[in-house]
């Protein structure tokens, strides 16, 4: 039986993955590679499955996520999505762990500022679509929150979202209209 957990628990640093890994105990255990710089974060697969996970930090060694401390709990930026063993697909979000396919019943999103609406809203443009993750590092702001918010000032016709591979990408849908009353954003 798997011990599934919706908690990631920074556990310890190191500066080798050999001196890392006996931070991690139980599923969602977590424990940062840094010389120098942040390398690469080494997870307990949160489904149980018990292979540790490798995540790369480091841009210079190719691929690699962005780890945000704010508030003193992690958020990865993007998922994490295991194309073999287990296939475990999860975000790391302000230390939850959001499941993406099988588990997402579960899933409970953190709260955010409620002032990041009207940021977001001024970031947007009538005519040109902007992905979530350029509003986010603009208003260096975590991309999972930007993209939230986007979407609920979707909900309120004040931005509209892309279709087809301009998914999660957002424009102003006021048009050339002067921008209203924020306290309207809400």
């Amino acid at each position: 039986m798997t011990r599934l957990t919706r908690t990631l628990r920074l556990c310890g640093q190191a500066e080798y993955r050999d001196q890392a890994e006996p931070h991690l105990h139980q599923p969602g255990d977590a424990a940062l590679i840094f010389r120098g710089q942040a390398r690469s974060l080494l997870i307990q697969c949160p489904d149980g499955c018990g292979q540790t996970l490798v995540i790369n930090l480091d841009p210079r060694a190719g691929k690699a996520w962005r780890l945000d401390m704010r508030g003193g709990t992690p958020t990865l930026y993007p998922s994490v999505w295991r194309d073999g063993g287990c296939g475990s697909h999860f975000i790391v979000w302000r230390g939850r762990i959001l499941w993406c396919d099988r588990y997402e019943a579960g899933n409970v999103e953190p709260d955010y500022d409620a002032g990041l609406e009207a940021r977001v809203l001024k970031a947007l443009t009538p005519r040109i679509f902007r992905s979530a993750e350029e509003i986010a590092w603009e208003l260096d702001e975590i991309p999972w929150e930007v993209s939230r918010v986007a979407r609920r000032l979707v909900r309120q016709a004040l931005a509209e979202e892309g279709r087809g591979p301009k998914i999660n990408w957002f424009r102003d849908a006021r048009g050339l209209s002067s921008k209203p009353d924020l306290s309207k954003a809400r």
